[in-house]
Order: C-alpha cells, then sequence, then structure tokens
C-alpha cells in the first residue's frame, strides 16, 4: 500500500514567510539607516586620515584637547560596545557623504546642546508664568530657526529658478550653471585605515568637517583655556 506524504507546512498565510510586508518595509528602513550611518562614519574617518597626513601637529593638539573629555571617552566605548570598526571595514568602502549633509544632519543636536548649555539670564523677581515660559522657550526658538531657514531655502530655490542662469528650454528649470560640489567625491579623501587610528580618525573628523558648525554656537566671550 502506498501512502502519500502530507505537503508540506505553509511558510504563512500568503505562503511568502512568517514576516508580513510591513515588517519588510520596517527592515528596509532600518537598512538604510544602518547603511547611512556607515557612510557616515567612513567619511568622516577618511576626513580624519586626511587631517592626520596633511596637518600632524594640529590633529595631535585637537586630540590631546578631546582625550580628556567625557564626551570623547563615551564616544569610544559606544564605538567598542557597538562594533562599530566591523560595521565600517566590513564589504566594499561606500560612497564619501557631502559635507553638507553631515552638517543637515548635526545641525539641530548641536543646537539642542547649545541651548541646554546656554547660561540663563540672572533671575531677579519671580514673574506670573515664567517657569512655564522658561520651559517652552526652548521649542519656540527651534520653531522659529526652523520656519526661517525654510523661508530663506525658499526664497533661495525660487531665486535660483527664476535667475538669469536658468534655461527656458530646460523641462527639469534648473540652472544650466550650478554651484559645483566639491567634497561629494572621494578622490580627495585617502582610503580608510582600519585599526588603532580609527575612532581617533573619526573623531578628527568629526571635528573637522563640523568644526564651523561649532564655532557658530560658541559663547560670545569664550573662557581662555585651562
Amino acid at each position: 500500500m502506498t501512502t502519500t506524504p502530507p505537503p508540506p507546512p505553509s511558510a504563512g498565510p500568503t505562503g511568502t514567510g512568517p514576516l508580513t510586508p510591513t515588517d519588510h518595509r520596517a527592515f528596509a528602513f532600518l537598512g538604510q539607516v544602518n547603511s547611512s550611518l556607515r557612510q557616515c562614519l567612513c567619511t568622516l574617518a577618511r576626513h580624519g586620515v586626511a587631517l592626520r597626513r596633511d596637518a600632524p601637529e594640529r590633529a595631535r593638539l585637537l586630540l590631546d584637547t578631546v582625550r580628556p573629555w567625557p564626551l570623547y571617552k563615551g564616544g569610544q566605548f559606544l564605538f567598542d560596545l557597538m562594533e562599530w570598526e566591523d560595521l565600517m571595514v566590513d564589504g566594499d568602502p561606500p560612497p564619501v557623504m557631502s559635507t553638507e549633509r553631515i552638517v543637515a544632519a548635526c545641525t539641530l543636536p548641536v543646537r539642542l546642546a547649545a541651548a541646554a548649555t546656554e547660561e540663563a539670564p540672572a533671575v531677579t523677581k519671580l514673574v506670573p508664568g515664567q517657569r512655564t515660559t522658561a520651559a517652552l522657550g526652548l521649542p519656540l526658538s527651534l520653531l522659529i530657526t526652523t520656519a526661517r531657514s525654510t523661508l530663506l531655502s525658499a526664497a533661495q530655490d525660487l531665486t535660483d529658478l527664476l535667475g538669469p542662469g536658468a534655461d527656458p528650454d530646460d523641462d527639469a528649470g534648473y540652472a544650466t550653471d550650478p554651484e559645483p560640489v566639491t567634497d561629494d567625491t572621494g578622490a580627495e579623501l585617502p582610503p580608510l585605515e582600519a585599526g588603532f587610528y580609527l575612532y581617533e580618525d573619526i573623531a578628527l573628523g568629526a571635528l573637522s568637517v563640523l568644526g564651523p558648525l561649532l564655532a557658530d554656537h560658541a559663547p560670545t566671550d569664550p573662557a581662555p583655556p585651562a
């Protein structure tokens, strides 16, 4: 007597596996975040390699300054704990991330840090509603800054679109002579160097790329270095 084996169990209600379309889309987003983080870290490290190669004295002074700081030590701890070195060196090198994109991603955190560490004015008299006003001050200032930046960007876009450099025959409406972007290619940056200096290179690259942004939020009368 011949028995027919039962059919294999279905992998899911749709036969495509236990993961739902939402799961796949969620993983696609997380994968994009992971790839962007790898691209940013590798780009900063390559900037750090360039700084260490071209200006070794400045690189040494920068590292000597930040090494005692908790932010630097905490970054080193997270770098080792999350095994970011494995993430960075696994596979082909990613393309260089533009400086503008790195600065844009870090602008809001820097503004928050600047507002949180800003010295509050002395209060001589308790004003009704003062605590509520202080609590809303940071969100309102960020909202105003965001609105101002949006309006300025929109005005600049309109200027670029309607300016004399625009080609009326161009369906896209872009200017024919856009300002060149020089940091989107990796030709000017040395390759990534894995090993002992990798975290230091990331720190140097961050100080190099984000230096102007950090300087814009410096105190008006900074204290001299100790």
